[in-house]
């Protein structure tokens, strides 16, 4: 594009008609804006907003901007889409990606609880604590879509519970507006459930951003009650034919303070065989005389085979853990094979 010549009138005040100012360009034609019109002090500015490709030159006035001749409709068309391709100039920043919102300053309140303050019912407790987050929005970022927040036992990804938070003034939270975000959970867990919960707090916004996961602790602290055993059923003496095989049922009730749940595990060593570390895990599924699956009876059958060592008497130690890991103390029983 080839600059021919340009002429402004400089005058010190700004005439009450039109200043003349001519543009003209050779061989394209130029698309041009005033900036300012009255040049006392800087005179007329311009700049290319698009251009048409013309046959000769054209020339351009102040004056509404005529044109000194007729430009065919070709022409103009072209003029057009170029100025239709113009976009309008920002002085902000423009973030296409856009910026998540950033979680901090997660609390439940309270942070410990003692299991025997809670309500229950059949050894199924009722937990209440009140979460709450930070939620800061960067400048210009999108309005939030959702505040939430997960509990799940230390370890796992499945949750007991998922709820929202609000900052609306509304109990349990204190201020509207504040960027604090609370509710009130409230959740079923069973007695042998004790220990660390974990709260996981996530945000979103209206553009789909994700935040930062941010997390607190929520501690159910108990006393470790040892399971009770009582009522054990088991033979005297077993008679094993010569070369044959006989069975024996053992059975006992367990029964836990903390609930059925609480126990974990119950079996019995045999302390006088080759092995008297192994256990012989004993269940509670109904196999015992008089006993339904999932009661506080648990039984176990075993096969005893005729050798040349099998006739002796045997020491059973019985024993039950709960789900803290804390194991009874033994309880003996003597079974002599004959």
């Amino acid at each position: 594009m080839i600059l021919n010549s340009l002429s402004t009138n400089n005058a010190a005040v700004c005439p009450s008609g039109p200043m003349p100012a001519v543009l003209t360009f050779a061989p394209q034609f130029v698309m041009i804006e005033r900036l300012n019109y009255c040049p006392s002090t800087h005179g007329d500015r311009y700049r290319s907003v698009g251009t048409a490709s013309l046959s000769s030159p054209i020339s351009l006035t102040n004056a509404g901007m005529r044109a000194s001749r007729i430009v065919t409709p070709v022409i103009l068309a072209h003029a057009l889409l170029c100025l239709s391709s113009c976009t309008k100039q920002s002085g902000g920043v423009i973030d296409p990606a856009g910026t998540p919102p950033f979680l901090s300053r997660a609390t439940a309140s309270p942070d410990t609880i003692r299991m025997s303050t809670l309500p229950q019912s059949n050894g199924v407790l009722t937990v209440t604590v009140r979460a709450q987050v930070q939620v800061i929005r960067p400048a210009g970022s999108a309005a939030l879509s959702g505040v939430t927040v997960g509990v799940y036992p230390a370890g796992t990804t499945t949750p007991l519970l998922t709820s929202s938070l609000h900052d609306d003034g509304i109990s349990p939270d204190s201020v509207a507006g504040d960027g604090f975000y609370s509710a009130l959970l409230q959740f079923t867990i069973l007695r042998s459930a004790s220990g660390f919960l974990v709260l996981r707090f996530n945000a979103a916004d209206a553009l789909g951003l994700q935040s930062n996961a941010v997390e607190t602790a929520l501690l159910l602290s108990r006393p470790s009650h040892l399971p009770v055993l009582s009522n054990l059923v088991a033979p005297d003496t077993v008679t094993v034919p010569v070369n044959g095989a006989d069975t024996l049922q053992v059975s006992i009730r367990v029964t836990d303070v903390d609930g059925q749940a609480d126990v974990s595990q119950v079996y019995f060593l045999s302390l006088d065989s080759s092995n008297p570390t192994q256990k012989f895990i004993m269940n509670n599924d109904g196999s015992a005389p008089g006993s339904v699956p999932g009661d506080s009876t648990y039984a176990l059958t075993l096969r005893v085979n005729d050798s040349p060592t099998v006739r002796k008497t045997y020491r059973f130690a019985f024993q039950a853990a709960n789900s803290l890991g804390d194991t009874t103390a033994s309880l003996i029983h003597r079974i002599t094979i004959r």
